[in-house]
This record gives C-alpha cells, structure tokens and sequence, in this order.
C-alpha cells in the first residue's frame, strides 16, 4: 500500500532511527571502556546474570554506560509510541483505503482458543497493550514499526533472508504451504514469491496483525487463507494437510515448552515427506560472552522476556523428539540472525 508520511510523522521515525543508531555508537564506547580495564569475552564470567552484575558494577560511574542505558530505554519505548503518533496523522487518509483491503481473495477465519498467559499478558517489543491494543495495530507494526525503523536500525536485509532460506529448501514443487506466526505478512509475501504456484495458510494469535496480512495479500490479489489461532494447537487443520511448515522470528516470544508444542503440530499438519523449516534470532552458543551480553542486554531492555532462554536453546533434539529426521540447526551467516532449523518427516 503506497502512502505518505506526514512531516511530524516523518521526523518521529526518523529521529527514533537516529537516536537507535546513536545507542549503538555509545553500546561500541562502552564496551570499548570495558577492554581498556581488562574485561573482554574471554575474562567475563559464564552465568549471564553475574556478566550484567560485573558489568553494571565496573561502569556504574561511566557517562557513556549511562547515556547508552537512556538511549537504550527511550527507544524502547517510544519507537511504537512515534509510530503511532505518526499513523494518527494520517488515518484520515489511509483508514479507508485499509477498510477497502479487507475484501478480497484472501480469507480470515476465526477459532476459539484460550490464549496462553505467555501471549496475553506481555507486551511484547513494550508495544503498549499488547499487538491488538489498535484497531489498526497491523498496520501500525507492519508498515511503520518494521519498515521505516527495525529494517533500518537492524543489520543485514531482514526482508532478503527469508527468501534466502525458502530458497535453500530441496524442493519447489509445495502444493500447501503453513506459515506459523503470520503476523502482519512480511514471510508469507516471501513464501508466494519464491513458491508462486502453492495455496499458503497462515496461522496467528493476533487478529490485528492478521487484518493487516489480509490488506497485504488482497492488495497483491494473493487467496491466503488465515486463521486466527495458536501455532502449538491447530485444531482446525487435519494430519497430513501440508507439503512445508515454516515460520520466521516468532520462537524467541514464546517459551521453550511452547517451542516443543510447535515443533510436534508442525510434524503432526505434514504430509509423510513434507518438510520444516523455521527460522529465529542467533544461537547464544554462536556468539562470545561480550557478543552474547549485548544481545541479551538488548533483548532486556526490549521487551523480550523469553530471549535468553530461546536463544540458548539447542532446537535439534525438540525437532528430533517431534519425530523430524534429517534435523539440521546453522546459521546461513556465522555469528548474525537468523539461526535455521530443518527437518522432514518421513515418508
């Protein structure tokens, strides 16, 4: 959907980019600081929590820690503030049009589900309210928040990854393809790019975000069919329905035991020879002790509570347990997101 900025709204976005990019500049200073008193990856202790300990500790009185720390803080919440405010500028103009895209090929389904504490009671990305505070959530996060601020402030082509990987896959014959975690659609674009001829079937608990994949996939005139619902319970599709299950960055807002749950449905929803491939941030097993601090110091402060433990979690053996064969876990660049994990089910 083409649209414009207001000029308020453009500077919120813009300035919330710069003052990430300024967080970043001071996080290299900090750490800089660090060495020159001769704490490096190789001297920081292995428990995560007492490498924050030594570390607020040894800078407590640094100027630069402290203005990283604040910078750190406003960006993470005000990013999804600045883009609200900037949506607010132009709803007037663009609400109709988000209305229009509600009709047209792609299907959105409702389901009964009791949604896990894990999902209904945070705030993810210390997005206010959660992802269905708005009506228009969706398109506050899928245009605003990931476009014009994480895929810039973000190394890498996040957008580019996703196909890298659907490439990477053995097949392109898929017929029916499941992408759990739809979101606001930015995989599921991927996914009919790269495999134009298969029928793609999204599942999401946000009903917000899946409004928004719907604009998407109608502008496009793409016939997804979406359901609102939870990846770890998929009632409503029966065993053996789909050739590939994929998701993308969804496993690192959920909780180990959840992950397991979603590995077993993706097994049980494939067809006997069909394929897996899921993808999330880097593997804390990938990355030095500095490396991994600063990731999870970030992460913290982000609103990112099951980071830690996802990231440092070994994904072959759930995959293993929920029957794939072939299982393989790397990361396409060594040491950056995203971490993949394969498996297929037997024929």
């Amino acid at each position: 959907m083409q649209f414009d900025l207001a000029q308020r709204g453009r500077a919120l976005m813009d300035f919330e980019v710069s003052t990430r990019q300024a967080a970043g500049r001071l996080h290299q200073r900090t750490e800089a600081e660090l060495a020159a008193i001769g704490i490096t990856a190789e001297t920081l202790p292995d428990d995560m929590d007492a490498r924050h300990r030594l570390i607020d500790e040894k800078l407590e009185a640094s100027p630069v820690y402290q203005a990283r720390a604040l910078l750190g803080e406003w960006c993470a919440k005000q990013h999804g503030r600045a883009a609200e405010q900037a949506f607010e500028q132009i709803a007037d103009e663009v609400v109709p049009e988000l209305e229009r895209l509600r009709e047209g090929p792609t299907t959105l389904e409702r389901h009964d589900f009791d949604a896990p504490r894990y999902w209904s009671e945070i705030w993810f990305h210390r997005t206010r309210g959660g992802w269905d505070a708005s009506p228009y959530n969706g398109f506050v996060h899928g245009e605003l928040v990931h476009k014009k601020y994480v895929s810039k402030v973000f190394p890498g082509d996040i957008y580019g990854n996703r196909r890298i990987i659907l490439r990477e896959l053995p097949r392109d014959d898929y017929r029916e393809i499941l992408e759990i975690g739809t979101s606001s659609g930015h995989h599921s674009v991927a996914i009919s790019e790269v495999f134009p001829g298969a029928k793609l079937t999204g599942v999401d608990p946000s009903l917000r975000m899946l409004e928004q994949a719907q604009r998407v996939a109608n502008e496009r005139g793409l016939a997804w069919e979406l359901h609102h619902g939870m990846g770890e319970d998929m009632p409503m599709f029966e065993d053996g329905r789909f050739d590939l299950v994929t998701a993308y960055a969804i496993h690192h807002e959920m909780p180990p035991k959840a992950i397991a749950a979603i590995f077993a449905e993706a097994f049980r929803v494939l067809r006997p020879g069909g394929d897996m491939v899921m993808a999330d941030v880097t593997r804390t097993s990938e990355l030095n002790r500095m490396a991994a601090w600063r990731m999870d110091w970030t992460a913290k402060w982000g609103g990112e509570p099951f980071w830690r433990a996802t990231a440092a979690l070994d994904m072959e053996p759930l995959a293993r347990a929920a029957g794939f064969i072939d299982v393989r876990g790397y990361h396409p660049q060594p040491g950056r997101d995203p971490y993949v994990i394969y498996g297929r089910k037997p024929a």
